[in-house]
């Protein structure tokens, strides 16, 4: 009987058989699975086990699968249980179903399938712990580590779900998957958890993009003496300096194929070899990583190895882009404003309402990191008084040729723009104008200086056409 820990659990009488299904799915990427050859055992090894999945054989002595698989959906009904069986028989897999099975395969087992029912039932689970982690939270989530979420600055309530799910999982030694769009803040979310998890070690973070296989292995593993050229004195890495806390990889999607294959041993043994070394080291360190990249797309088209992803989302967080938490822009601009402020011993200047509306309108590309530099820019050519919206308009002027540009290249290209689309009889010139005033004026809060700065036009053709709308 193996005593490994495992969110998989195979039951077969027939050990060779445990043996086939446990390598099958630790070859992708799945967690080692316990295997149990008695079913006598199972119900105990459920109440010592954190299990999510079982593989479970129907014809077995001492207790049959049919009898286990409703004794685990009476008292697991969490636990999805997948059935192998040789027998191919309809009314078999009707039973099973209406049992509370999650899926039933016939002997030889198809490998794909299985790997796909498996993968699908650890996501259903997952998100199953999610929604309990997140359920009744509501619009106002209490954090129970406020002050390690303090470099956050946020009152959106999906925003805040997701920190809660942070401080849940933080103490779990399984790595964490942090995505996002650039400026987001995924670094200040990994060093949240870092704080949130308790650990006594440090907190290192490394740019992992670019780096090749040597420089990898060197800077996150280090170097014996002699290793090569230059190296005249042991040298310990960055897993080294983070034992007992955390190793931040930024920007995972960019890392080469090589050092993948050395950062899967090392998530999956706990070990890793300094180079000059023969003797591999122990790690104790808890891996978070970061990317702007979809990682699931990178390992479907072979860009990133699958069984390293599915190591790294044991636990995944994805923070929103700062235009779908438009509720963040004004407690945003106004922290940083006072910031900036006291970093460049200036007063806190005037800030006019229209700024807020045109803040409002703006899509902010480049998310916290960007409305962030606007405000410094903006603070450092004040003098005194309101401040000024020039620098602000300056910048989404630069932001929105800088955006037509890149369309006009992709159409250069042979790309598609991006068009508006409609149903049913096709719109008049004169209605489509009226929708796009209506929309301009509503999304600028009935201001017609930043409404006609969003249909690109200047004020007085606005106002000249409002008028005449009016007239007529």
């Amino acid at each position: 009987m193996e005593q490994q820990e495992s969110h998989v659990l195979v039951v077969d009488d027939e050990e060779l058989a445990s043996e086939l299904y446990q390598a099958m799915l630790e070859e992708y990427g799945f967690p080692r699975p316990l295997c149990c050859n008695d079913s006598r055992e199972v119900m105990d090894i459920l109440k010592r086990e954190s299990i999510s999945v079982i593989l479970l054989d129907l014809n077995m002595p001492h207790i049959s699968g049919q009898e286990l698989l409703r004794r685990i959906s009476a008292e697991h009904p969490e636990i999805s249980v997948i059935i192998l069986t040789g027998v191919d028989k309809v009314e078999t897999a009707v039973e099973c179903m209406k049992v509370g099975a999650f899926d039933f395969m016939v002997k030889p087992v198809d490998e794909n399938r299985l790997v796909n029912s498996v993968r699908h039932a650890l996501q259903i689970r997952a998100l199953q712990s999610e929604v309990r982690i997140l359920a009744g939270s509501g619009a106002q989530v209490e954090l129970k580590n406020p002050a390690a979420f303090s470099e956050i600055i946020t009152v959106s309530p999906g925003l805040r779900k997701t920190l809660a799910y942070i401080e849940a999982v933080a103490a779990s030694p399984k790595a964490v998957l942090i995505s996002g769009e650039s400026g987001t803040g995924k670094e200040l979310a990994a060093r949240a958890v870092h704080q949130v998890s308790g650990r006594k070690g440090e907190f290192v973070s490394v740019n992992v993009s670019g780096l090749d296989d040597t420089m990898f292995s060197d800077t996150l593993f280090g170097h014996k003496r002699g290793a090569f050229t230059g190296a005249d004195r042991d040298r310990p890495g960055l897993v080294e300096r983070a034992t007992g806390g955390t190793l931040f990889l930024d920007e995972i999607g960019d890392l080469e194929l090589g050092p993948q294959v050395k950062l899967l041993r090392l998530l999956q043994e706990g070990e890793y070899y300094q180079l000059g070394s023969d003797h591999p080291q122990k790690a104790q360190t808890r891996i978070v990583a970061a990317t702007n990249a979809d990682l699931y797309l990178k390992q479907s088209d072979g860009s990133f190895r699958r069984d390293l992803y599915y190591r790294l989302i044991a636990h995944h967080v994805e923070l929103p882009p700062l235009r779908r938490r438009p509720e963040d822009v004004p407690v945003l601009f106004d922290h940083f404003l006072a910031e900036t402020a006291a970093a460049l011993n200036k007063r806190v200047p005037t800030v006019p309402d229209q700024l807020y509306t045109l803040l409002a309108v703006y899509s902010f590309p480049g998310n916290v990191r960007e409305l962030q530099s606007m405000v410094y820019d903006a603070l450092s050519r004040h003098e005194s008084g309101v401040l000024s919206l020039g620098a602000f308009r300056e910048h989404i002027e630069r932001s929105r040729d800088g955006a037509f540009a890149e369309a006009a290249a992709e159409v250069a290209q042979g790309g598609e723009p991006a068009r508006i689309s409609y149903r049913g009889e096709f719109p008049k010139l004169s209605e489509v104008e009226e929708y796009l005033f209506q929309e301009a004026l509503s999304k600028a809060d009935g201001n017609q200086s930043i409404a006609a700065r969003l249909l690109g036009v200047s004020q007085s053709t606005l106002s000249r056409r409002l008028s005449g709308r009016a007239k007529s």
